[in-house]
């Protein structure tokens, strides 16, 4: 299926669309990505994804993993009890002050 001038004007309509203050969404310099997804064989979805207002921050990594060994090197559940324990405890004692 090819694009005909009448869809690319359609699509160019759509991305016109403004936020509620009239400012546009996506500038003319956006940098962009177009794929195809669909669900079954018969459907096609267009998607263009605005890489400009979605930059990858990559997650800081885990403190109990071991990255090189592939496992955990401790298991954090007893330390978030403790954890989870001592603030009960610190609670209790507020209120048992007040």
């Amino acid at each position: 299926m090819k694009l005909t001038q009448d869809m690319i004007d359609k699509i160019q309509e759509a991305m016109n669309h403004t936020k509620k203050d009239g400012s546009i969404n996506w500038q003319d310099s956006d940098e962009i990505e177009v794929n195809l997804a669909g669900t079954f064989a018969k459907d096609r979805f267009i998607v263009i994804k605005n890489k400009t207002l979605d930059p990858v921050i990559k997650a800081a990594p885990h403190p109990l993993y071991d990255y090189e060994k592939n496992v955990f090197t401790e298991d954090g559940r007893e330390e978030y009890m403790k954890e989870q324990w001592i603030k009960k405890e610190i609670k209790n004692e507020d209120s048992d002050n007040n």
